[in-house]
């Protein structure tokens, strides 16, 4: 039991001590201030390309959107160009 009471009064002594020691240096940074950090200077912004006349980059081809209704016999949506249902299972002739 001797061991225990020691080290729990060692833990509160080391608490204290930090508390202490932490209260003291917020005392100092209020009163002396802290060390300014260096001033960094922003990085400047990234030079825009100059216009040419053809695109800069390759630019993709707009995503293709179609209509779709339901095969009124299976129920699978089928693109509404197309004249029948194109599945392989679908009894539609």
């Amino acid at each position: 039991m001797g061991l225990l009471l020691k080290l729990a009064l060692l833990g509160f002594a080391l608490y204290a001590a930090w508390k202490t020691l932490a209260r003291w240096k917020g005392l100092y940074d209020r009163f002396v201030g802290r060390a300014s950090p260096p001033v960094r200077t922003p990085a400047p912004p990234p030079a825009q390309p100059a216009a040419q006349d053809g695109p800069q980059f390759a630019q993709r081809p707009p995503p293709v959107i179609e209509d779709t209704r339901a095969c009124a016999v299976c129920g699978a949506y089928v693109s509404v160009s197309v004249a029948k249902c194109e599945r392989s299972g679908c009894p539609q002739p």
